[in-house]
C-alpha cells in the first residue's frame, strides 16, 4: 500500500498538464453548450478566448513576417589612414633635423679628408726619417770602419818602433788610447813597451785593463776577502801585464 501511493501521485502529476490543456482547449465548446442550455447572453471570458484562439495563428504569421531573419555576422575590415604629415611644426622640425644631419655629414667628410692628408704627410715623414736613419747608420758604420783602420795602422806603426820610443809617447797619451793600441798588439811586442813606460802610467794601464770587464759586485767581493788587499804592500806597485 505504501509503494502504490507514490506511484499514483507521480502518475497524477504526469497526467495533470494534459488534462489542463484539454480543459483550456475545451472552454469555447463549454461556452457553446452553456449558450444552448442557459440561453445566449454576454460571456466576455468565452469571447476573449475564442478571439484569442482565432487570432493566434494570424498573429504568429504576422510576427514571423515582421521579424527579420538574423543575418550572419560579417567580418569588419579596418582601413588605416594613409600616413600624412600635415603639421607645419613637425615638418619644420624634420627639415631642421635633416639639415643638421647633412651638416654633420659634411663636417665628418672634411675631418676624414684632413685626417687622410695628415696620415699621408706622416707616412712621408716616416719614410724620410727611415731614409735618414739608414744614411746615419751607414755613416756610423763607415766612421767605425775608418776608426778601426786608423787604429790598425797606428798599431802597426808602434809595433815597428823601438819599445823605448813607443813608451815615451804612450806616457804622454790618454790611457784609453794607450789601452786600445796595446790591445791590438801581440804580447811579445807590447811587453817591452810597457816595461819602458813610467811606473804610474803602467799601473794605471794595468788597473783599467783588469777592471774594465769586472762587475760592480766583483770589486766589493775582492775587498771583503781577508788578506786580498794585503798581498801587495802599499807603495810597491806590481808590474803591469796584459792578459787580453
Amino acid at each position: 500500500m505504501m509503494r502504490i501511493l507514490p506511484i499514483t501521485l507521480v502518475a497524477i502529476l504526469m497526467v495533470l498538464p494534459l488534462k489542463l490543456g484539454s480543459l483550456w482547449d475545451g472552454f469555447p465548446v463549454i461556452a457553446q453548450q452553456f449558450d444552448r442550455e442557459f440561453g445566449s447572453h454576454e460571456r466576455p471570458w468565452a469571447k476573449d478566448m475564442k478571439a484569442e484562439a482565432q487570432q493566434d495563428p494570424a498573429k504568429d504569421q504576422q510576427t514571423a513576417a515582421v521579424t527579420p531573419a538574423p543575418t550572419p555576422a560579417t567580418a569588419t575590415e579596418v582601413t588605416l589612414a594613409a600616413p600624412s604629415c600635415n603639421d607645419s611644426a613637425l615638418r619644420n622640425a624634420l627639415a631642421e633635423q635633416k639639415a643638421d644631419t647633412a651638416n654633420r655629414l659634411r663636417h665628418l667628410g672634411e675631418a676624414e679628408a684632413v685626417l687622410a692628408a695628415a696620415e699621408t704627410r706622416a707616412g712621408m715623414q716616416i719614410q724620410r726619417l727611415s731614409e735618414v736613419k739608414r744614411e746615419v747608420e751607414a755613416l756610423m758604420k763607415q766612421r767605425s770602419n775608418l776608426q778601426q783602420e786608423d787604429l790598425r795602422r797606428m798599431v802597426t806603426i808602434y809595433e815597428t818602433m823601438k819599445p823605448r820610443d813607443a813608451a815615451r809617447i804612450f806616457n804622454e797619451l790618454e790611457t784609453d788610447i794607450v789601452i786600445d793600441v796595446l790591445d791590438r798588439m801581440q804580447e811579445r811586442r807590447s811587453a817591452p813597451i810597457i816595461a819602458e813606460m813610467e811606473d804610474g802610467k803602467a799601473r794605471e794601464v794595468t788597473r783599467i785593463v783588469l777592471q774594465r770587464r769586472a762587475l760592480p759586485g766583483d770589486r766589493a767581493t775582492a775587498n771583503a776577502v781577508p788578506g786580498a788587499g794585503a798581498a801587495a804592500p802599499v807603495g810597491t806597485p806590481a808590474r803591469p801585464s796584459l792578459t787580453n
